[in-house]
């Protein structure tokens, strides 16, 4: 074969398996349990990765969730080295939540705590209410590899008994176009 046959020819088989490919993962896409997919079900799911997304809140949902995040992301560099960031946390959380994680560091600041290690987290927006502007997220929030230690020996800080894995709920508030966490209420007494 000519270099510009072979090319062809490559390029062709490559095309092949793409489109092979892409065929295999709708039919697997609209499989269900027990039922074979027919050539009809798998076309609807090829068309729909194309669609827009079904869930108009979306776009505030994860607007809420960076919020959230970004919220506890704050939190965890203040647990390390001890500084607030008031101006930082102010674009993100407000009201009892803000005050609840400045106050938390202060307490820390005077024990001479700080924290090693991350939390793990998985939130979710449970509700989006456009019209009154609020948002409910829920976190299973885990602190397993989060731990206190003493900020000059860091020797760990054996601190209360309490479960280091509990569901957190948190509500926003959409404040002109910015979603800010107003409230974050940890639930001790349950596991996640």
């Amino acid at each position: 074969m000519a270099p510009s046959t072979m090319t062809r020819t490559h390029a062709l088989r490559m095309a092949g398996t793409v489109l092979a490919c892409a065929v295999a993962a709708g039919a697997l896409a609209g499989c269900s349990s027990g039922n074979a997919p027919s050539a009809a079900s798998s076309t609807p799911s090829l068309s729909a990765s194309k669609s827009p997304p079904s869930d108009p809140d979306q776009a505030a949902k994860d607007k809420v969730l960076t919020a959230y995040t970004n919220t506890r992301e704050i939190q965890i560099k203040t647990a390390a080295d001890g500084k607030t960031r008031p101006e930082e946390l102010a674009k993100f959380a407000k009201g009892d939540a803000a005050a609840d994680l400045k106050g938390s560091a202060l307490l820390n600041t005077s024990e001479n705590i700080k924290f090693t290690g991350r939390p793990e987290m998985s939130p979710t927006v449970t509700s989006v209410d456009i019209k009154s502007r609020t948002a409910t997220l829920f976190d299973c929030f885990d602190a397993t590899n989060w731990k206190p230690v003493n900020r000059d020996s860091g020797k760990a800080v054996q601190r209360a008994e309490q479960r280091l894995k509990y569901p957190v709920t948190s509500q926003a508030t959409l404040e002109g176009d910015t979603w800010l966490i107003t409230k974050i209420t940890a639930d001790r007494t349950k596991d996640c």
